[in-house]
C-alpha cells in the first residue's frame, strides 16, 4: 500500500486576547487594525491610538486575574474535535490530516502556521466564519498569492462560500435542535435573534467601502437560515429575526443594529427572546455579553443565550466533508487522483 498524502489543515479564527491584561490586549488590537489597513486607510499614529485605548480600558473594567476571551481556546477544541473525526473519515486510509488552530490577530498567526506546514502534500485553510470578506478570505488568499510558488498553488486550498451551503444549514438546524440543549416552550410571543458581523455600508462621505466588507452574504444567509428554522417543524419560536452587531464608527452601518433591537423589542409584544450569534463559529467578546446586555435594557423580557456551534459535533462532522472534498481537489490537480474518489465524498 502506498504511503499516505499528509494533508494541513489549518483552523483560521479572527482571534482574541486570552487574558486582560494590557500588552496582550495591545498586541492583538495592533495586530487586527494592521490587518485591517491593508484593505482600508488607517494611520499608524491612529492604530497605536486605538489600541493603547482600548486595552487600557479592557484592564480597567475587568478585576485583576480575570480571563479573557474563550475563542483561541474553543478554535483548540474545535480543531481537536475535527482531528477526531477526520480520523475516522473514510478518506483517512489514504490520507494522514493534521488539524491545527491558527489566528489571524493573536499567535499563532495563520501566516507561520502556514509556512510550518509547507512541507506537506497539501494545506486546507478553513476561514472560521460562515461569510467571506477581504479581512478574513481576503487576506489568506492574498498572503498565499504572494508566499506560494505559482506551481504550487494547486495543493492549497481556502475553503469559502460556506454561507451558501445547504450543509452548513443542516449543521445549524443541528446545533440548534439536535444537541440535547433544553428548547424554550413553544410560543408565538417568543422570539429567536440571530446575530451576524455588523458591516460598514457606507462611509462620512456617503461613499461605499472600496472592499469586500460581505455585508450581502451576511444578509443573504441571514434570510437563508431564518426561512430554514421557521420551515422546520422542531421550531419553538414564534419569530425569527436578525440583527447585527456594529461598531458604528466611520459611517452608516448594517441594519437593524443589536442596540436599535434593545431598544423596540419591550415594545414588541414579546415575553422571551433566545439570542444566538449565528454569524460566528465561536463565541468570543463579541458574543458572550450580548443576552446580559438586552435583559439588562429589557427587564420585562425572558433572555436566554444559545452557545455559538463552538464544540459541535454535528459541525465538526460537516467541516469534515469539506476538507476532505479539498484534499480530493489538491490531490486530484496535483496529478495524484485519489484510487478511490468515492472516499472523499
Amino acid at each position: 500500500m502506498p504511503p499516505r498524502k499528509k494533508i494541513a489543515v489549518i483552523l483560521a479564527s479572527h482571534g482574541e486576547a486570552e487574558s486582560s491584561g494590557f500588552i496582550e490586549n495591545y498586541r492583538v488590537s495592533l495586530h487586527t487594525l494592521s490587518r485591517a489597513s491593508g484593505v482600508m486607510a488607517i494611520p499608524l499614529p491612529l492604530r497605536h491610538l486605538i489600541s493603547f485605548s482600548s486595552s487600557l480600558r479592557k484592564r480597567l473594567h475587568q478585576a485583576p486575574g480575570s480571563g479573557g476571551s474563550p475563542q483561541n481556546r474553543l478554535t483548540r477544541g474545535q480543531a481537536a474535535l475535527l482531528q477526531r473525526h477526520l480520523d475516522r473519515h473514510r478518506s483517512s486510509s489514504k490520507v494522514e490530516y493534521e488539524v491545527m488552530a491558527a489566528h489571524s490577530a493573536s499567535e499563532p498567526y495563520v501566516e507561520q502556521v502556514l509556512r510550518q506546514a509547507s512541507g506537506h502534500d497539501g494545506r486546507v485553510v478553513v476561514p472560521m466564519s460562515p461569510v467571506d470578506n477581504a479581512l478574513s478570505c481576503g487576506l489568506i488568499c492574498s498572503h498565499l498569492a504572494a508566499s506560494v510558488d505559482p506551481d504550487a498553488l494547486h495543493r492549497v486550498r481556502v475553503v469559502g462560500r460556506l454561507w451558501s451551503d445547504d450543509g452548513l444549514v443542516g449543521a445549524y438546524l443541528g446545533h440548534l435542535f439536535d444537541s440535547g440543549r433544553e428548547l424554550p416552550e413553544r410560543s408565538e410571543r417568543s422570539l429567536l435573534l440571530l446575530t451576524f458581523h455588523g458591516t460598514l455600508v457606507r462611509d462620512r462621505e456617503g461613499k461605499e467601502p472600496g472592499f469586500h466588507t460581505g455585508g450581502e452574504e451576511s444578509a443573504a444567509f441571514a434570510r437563508r437560515l431564518a426561512g430554514a428554522i421557521e420551515a422546520d417543524a422542531r421550531n419553538p419560536w414564534g419569530k425569527v429575526m436578525a440583527a447585527y452587531l456594529n461598531h458604528d464608527v466611520g459611517g452608516e452601518w448594517t441594519s437593524p443594529s443589536f442596540e436599535e433591537l434593545c431598544r423596540i423589542l419591550p415594545e414588541g409584544g414579546f415575553e422571551a427572546v433566545s439570542v444566538f450569534a449565528a454569524g460566528y463559529f465561536s463565541d468570543g467578546n463579541e458574543t458572550l455579553h450580548r443576552a446580559a446586555q438586552l435583559a439588562e435594557a429589557a427587564p420585562g423580557l425572558r433572555v436566554e443565550a444559545i452557545p455559538c456551534l463552538n464544540d459541535s459535533p454535528v459541525f465538526a462532522g460537516y467541516l469534515a466533508g469539506r476538507v476532505a472534498l479539498a484534499a480530493a481537489q489538491i490531490l486530484r490537480f496535483s496529478g495524484e487522483e485519489p484510487p478511490d474518489a468515492a472516499s472523499f465524498a
